[in-house]
């Protein structure tokens, strides 16, 4: 792999950089998925959008994640902001 920077909010870099090794590999792996999918898309924009959330959904599913785990993460960055 070739590492490139891109910019995030303060909130998720310091999130990232809290993670443990495995959740990084893991968020890595899906955001090399979702890019690909952005930039070699063959379809309409839209349905390759749904398509990779729908992808995304199911990685994290099978990750372990929730529908509750994920409440938990959102509302504990929108405590944060507060």
């Amino acid at each position: 792999m070739k590492q490139v920077s891109i910019s995030l909010n303060p909130e998720i870099a310091r999130a990232y950089q809290q993670a443990t090794d495995e959740e990084r590999q893991k968020v890595n792996y899906i955001v090399n998925s979702w890019l690909k999918n952005i930039f070699y898309r063959k379809k309409d924009s839209k349905q390759k959008l749904f398509e990779t959330m729908d992808q995304i959904g199911r990685i994290a599913e099978a990750n372990g994640l929730t529908p509750e785990i994920l409440n938990e993460i959102l509302n504990q960055i929108e405590h944060e902001k507060h």
